[in-house]
Formats: structure tokens, C-alpha cells, sequence
């Protein structure tokens, strides 16, 4: 996978942290890859996937590697991108057509920067995700 860098300081803030806390964004991961960016998904969203694939309860967790790995190939498309583009130029949503929450529809990687923490996140989604998208 090709890397690109990104400077959280040029990313739209969020309370990733806040969010995750409280509920509504849930990891994409159980870890973050060395130099990658901490992956996230709505509850929404991850319901939406859930209820795509008919799984229920307990065994919802079973969605994780599936999850993660869609994630690896979403960030390796979005690296295989920035890194085409001419330097300094990095949209902070970025989107590919793919099957993770209806079938062959736009899925949204939106890069975001903790408020509380200076550290790149991406939130994976059905649309395009910003702080004011959840009360």
C-alpha cells in the first residue's frame, strides 16, 4: 500500500474523541496499523452493515474483520489517490463505490482531526461525516 502524510493541523476538527465515548462512533479496528490513521464508523452506519449482511446480537462482533479489511483496502485506495494529486492538494471526504452499506453506492472516507488531540482520524460512511451530523 502506498503511503501519504497528512497534517492534522490542515483537517477539519471533530470530538472524535467525545463521540466515540458517548456511542456514536464506533472502531473500525481493534488496532490501528503502525503509521496508519485510527478508522471509525457511525452507529448508524454500522447498524445499516449489520442489517445488510442479516447479522443480529451477539454476533455482530463477527462483522469486525470483514470491516477491517474493507477499511485497509478504502484507506489503500484513498492512499493510491492523494498520492497522485499534486502535493498540498488533500480533500478532507474522499469517496469509492462500493457494496459495505447498499449495494454499489458511494462509501465516504471523511478525514478529520481530533479537537482534543492532534491526531488524524478517518470516519468511514454511508455519507460524508462531519461534527454537526450528530447532536
Amino acid at each position: 500500500m502506498k503511503e501519504f502524510a497528512l497534517d492534522p493541523t490542515t483537517l477539519p476538527s471533530a470530538d472524535i474523541l467525545g463521540h466515540a465515548q458517548a456511542g456514536r462512533l464506533l472502531r473500525a479496528e481493534r488496532q490501528t496499523p503502525e503509521n496508519g490513521v485510527p478508522a471509525f464508523i457511525t452507529r448508524e452506519d454500522w447498524e445499516q452493515m449489520a442489517a445488510r449482511f442479516g447479522v443480529t446480537g451477539q454476533s455482530s462482533a463477527d462483522l469486525l474483520p470483514a470491516l477491517e479489511r474493507a477499511v485497509q483496502r478504502l484507506l489503500a485506495h484513498a492512499a493510491k489517490t492523494l498520492s497522485e494529486r499534486e502535493p498540498g492538494v488533500i480533500s478532507a471526504v474522499l469517496s469509492a463505490r462500493t457494496d459495505l452499506f447498499e449495494e454499489n453506492t458511494q462509501t465516504y472516507l471523511s478525514f478529520l482531526r481530533d479537537s482534543t488531540h492532534p491526531v488524524a482520524c478517518v470516519v468511514i460512511g454511508s455519507s460524508p461525516w462531519c461534527d454537526t451530523d450528530t447532536p
